[in-house]
């Protein structure tokens, strides 16, 4: 008798898992929305959650992970989610307070530590900041986060040979970095090497269709929206 070649069909669960994955955000959660019809699935309540939070509804997005962390408390993916919310809602403290907890119960979570850095960053918290990308970069030099990071950092304070040195590692790491583009050009300027920094620019145009909107909104929280 011969073997089927048929593929096994997915699950309404890994379809909309699929669609999340590939940036289907409504989709995924109109799917996870009618799995949950039928009753409890934890894997499908998370999916809601994260596509509650890709379709900018940081409310039910919250409102979603606190019932799973009521429920799971020692599942450390539903802190780290939460706080990446808390964070795109502007409430830093609770964000922080989050990604502390995972940063202690993992303290190899580069990617926790990552955006831990990031939000001191942002709490213009320099040190601190620092502090997180260099754990990163200490334990995982491939990391690409870890370099970039530690570039912004350095771009903020001002000391921009070192930016430019960090920000090139983290391109080379992951020569798609777009972030990392537009941060060493900036470096660039502070450095007066304008032939530099118009280079990187450039290369952001390639990579990024808009582009433009992106530079707009990068140049009014630069220093150099009030030269």
């Amino acid at each position: 008798m011969a073997k089927s070649s048929a593929k096994p069909r997915q699950t309404k669960l890994e379809t909309a898992w699929g669609s999340f994955n590939k940036g289907h955000h409504d989709e995924a959660l109109s799917l996870f929305g009618e799995i949950l019809k039928k009753g409890r699935n934890e894997s499908a309540l998370y999916g809601r959650a994260c596509a509650f939070f890709r379709t900018a509804d940081c409310e039910s997005a919250l409102k979603d992970l606190n019932q799973l962390i009521k429920t799971c408390p020692d599942n450390m993916s539903y802190y780290h989610s939460r706080a990446l919310v808390y964070g795109a809602n502007e409430e830093y403290e609770k964000a922080k307070k989050d990604l502390e907890r995972v940063t202690r119960q993992d303290p190899d979570n580069g990617e926790a530590l990552c955006d831990l850095g990031g939000l001191f960053l942002v709490l213009e918290d320099y040190q601190t900041a620092r502090e997180c990308f260099e754990k990163v970069a200490d334990k995982d030099r491939s990391c690409a986060c870890g370099w970039f990071g530690k570039g912004v950092v350095s771009l903020m304070t001002k000391e921009y040979k070192k930016a430019q040195e960090y920000l090139n590692i983290a391109l080379k790491l992951d020569k798609n970095l777009v972030n990392a583009y537009m941060a060493r050009a900036e470096a660039a300027f502070g450095n007066n090497q304008k032939k530099e920094a118009l280079k990187d620019i450039k290369k952001v145009m390639t990579l990024d269709k808009d582009f433009a909107s992106h530079l707009k909104a990068y140049i009014e929280g630069s220093e150099f929206e009030d030269d």
